[in-house]
């Protein structure tokens, strides 16, 4: 079993390299992210994270320093840009693979389980696109499974490896990598009937996380103590408690109405034999698949509770459900087995019949080459497996399938319609077309295009009207020099500068659709010519 799970991680890192340059920086996370690791590459600065020229302390700068390492082995790019969120992912399955095993002492459990992840389109979104939540799962896996190690083998360095990898979680996201690690160590104690024990090694240990995750902020709040209250109090209580500053607030039941449909449809099978076979039991569930349960339920339960919501928020459930799937479907019955395999033989033809016919209705622009490719590669895969394999063996490759469907079909359009996943790359594309990209500046109205200056590779001029994203924060700027970069229409000097940028002829301006000036700005603006790409209007 385990040379079969190496020989599908290796497929498996193939797989999800194919094509991961093909596609441009979406906006506005990814974007953000490569553009902040550009600007660190480019002025080897890599303590003071800045995006488009200006401080940026959001978030702590561990996932700056991944993506500007894919920078320096593989260039300025978006392969570089995504390369070791693929390694990241390749982790994550090693990983959930190691805790099923300890977990449940069978390979084949620990195997399924590792399929049963990869499988979860929340999992592909979040090692397609540039961002913290990749890192931070594996970062909790690695905690969890060294926790574990400690437990079950009595190994004292597991214990340290555990408080090390919540260091470096911490400095990938702040405080929330303690919480799921503290969700599945307490259950797991109270299931168990542990003793509460506090050594030596645990003080050190958390020594050790303390020395790790304070490193960068020991640095950076020494230099500007005002951060202190920026990190803890802004981005941490007030993205929990009040996100509606952040624009980020969502109901309680907002996860519970999409974690289905972005872990279709695996998500739903766990939980069904979950259901299933608890209706069978006399005894209750086995410790393990309590702890699972849960450490899964209780995360996602804090998660729904907190106002600020995105729905990469709930990643770090979805090992445990995965896990549980894969416990369950290692005793499966004859029943559920095929009526999975039939949920997964519709669910393939409706994707291959949607990429087919929707560029015929125009939603996707796809070359009828890479439709043929798509659809005779997976259709062919899919009834080599419907003739050859059976049971779990057919289950599994109908998932796997699936998976690569999912990969190459998200390649595929992102690359044909760059304008419907929310790139600026063909923007950009336009500019250099028409000779614009040399402009004495290039300016965007109202919306904060970090991928623009990215492939541009110059700095760009962000105008701040009335919407959230553009309204940057510069109070921990040390000079002036930002103004370069940055207007604030709303402040009387800054509609002054920009009315006599627009005033002059050797400027570019970028506005997004409908999108208008206020007052006697926009007379200025229709003075000039006007050129569109996709959703934006370029004048000149």
């Amino acid at each position: 079993m385990k040379l079969k799970f190496y020989l599908f991680l290796g497929i498996t890192f193939i797989i999800i390299n194919l094509g991961l340059g093909s596609w441009g920086l979406t906006e506005s996370s990814e974007a953000r992210y490569a553009e902040i690791s550009r600007e660190m590459v480019l002025s080897g600065d890599y303590v003071h994270p800045r995006l488009l020229e200006i401080q940026h302390f959001h978030k702590p700068p561990l996932t700056y320093y991944i993506t500007s390492l894919g920078y320096q082995i593989f260039g300025i790019n978006e392969f570089g840009a995504r390369f070791f969120l693929q390694v990241c992912l390749l982790l994550q399955l090693i990983l959930i693979y190691k805790i099923a095993e300890l977990l449940f002492k069978n390979e084949k459990v620990a195997f399924y389980s590792a399929v049963i992840y990869l499988s979860f389109p929340l999992v592909l979104i979040a090692t397609r696109n540039l961002t913290t939540d990749a890192y931070l799962v594996a970062l909790i896996l690695a905690s969890i499974y060294s926790w574990l190690v400690y437990k079950k083998k009595e190994k004292l360095l597991a214990l340290y490896a555990c408080y090390f990898f919540m260091g470096l979680g911490f400095l990938n996201k702040g405080p929330v990598i303690i919480l799921p690690v503290l969700v599945f160590t307490i259950p797991w104690k109270i299931i168990f009937k542990e003793k509460w024990r506090l050594t030596i090694h645990h003080v050190l240990g958390f020594a050790l996380f303390a020395l790790v995750s304070a490193s960068w902020f020991i640095v950076i709040i020494r230099e500007m103590p005002e951060l202190w209250n920026y990190f803890f109090q802004k981005h941490t209580v007030d993205r929990a408690i009040s996100a509606e500053k952040f624009h980020r607030d969502q109901p309680f039941w907002y996860f519970f109405a999409l974690a289905p449909a972005v872990g279709l449809p695996w998500f739903i099978f766990s939980l069904i034999l979950l259901f299933k076979n608890y209706k069978k039991q006399t005894t209750g569930f086995n410790k393990e698949i309590q702890a699972l349960m849960w450490s899964g339920g209780l995360l996602f339960l804090m998660f729904s509770a907190f106002s600020s919501k995105l729905i990469l928020y709930i990643l770090p459930v979805f090992p445990m459900v995965a896990m549980i799937g894969g416990f369950y479907l290692h005793q499966i019955s004859e029943g559920f087995q095929k009526a999975f395999i039939r949920t997964y033989y519709v669910l393939i033809a409706l994707v291959l019949l949607a990429l087919a016919v929707l560029p015929f209705f125009g939603v996707l622009q796809l070359s009828w080459i890479s439709r043929l490719l798509v659809i005779a590669l997976i259709g062919g895969f899919t009834v080599v497996l419907w003739r050859r394999s059976s049971g779990n063996r057919l289950l599994l490759g109908l998932t796997y399938v699936f998976t690569t469907m999912v990969l190459i079909s998200f390649a595929m359009v992102g690359n044909q319609n760059p304008y419907l996943i929310n790139t600026t790359k063909a923007l950009v594309e336009k500019l250099k077309a028409d000779g614009l990209d040399d402009a004495k500046n290039i300016v965007i109205y109202d919306q904060r295009l970090s991928s623009t200056a990215y492939y541009l590779d110059r700095p760009t001029v962000t105008v701040h009207y009335d919407r959230y994203n553009t309204n940057r924060e510069v109070q921990f700027e040390q000079n002036e020099r930002y103004q370069n970069y940055y207007l604030d229409i709303n402040e009387e000097n800054d509609w002054n500068r920009f009315k006599r940028m627009l005033e002059e002829e050797d400027n570019v301006f970028i506005l997004k659709g409908r999108t208008t000036l206020p007052g006697e700005l926009q007379i200025l603006l229709e003075s000039k010519q006007m050129d569109e790409a996709g959703k934006w209007k370029i004048y000149y």
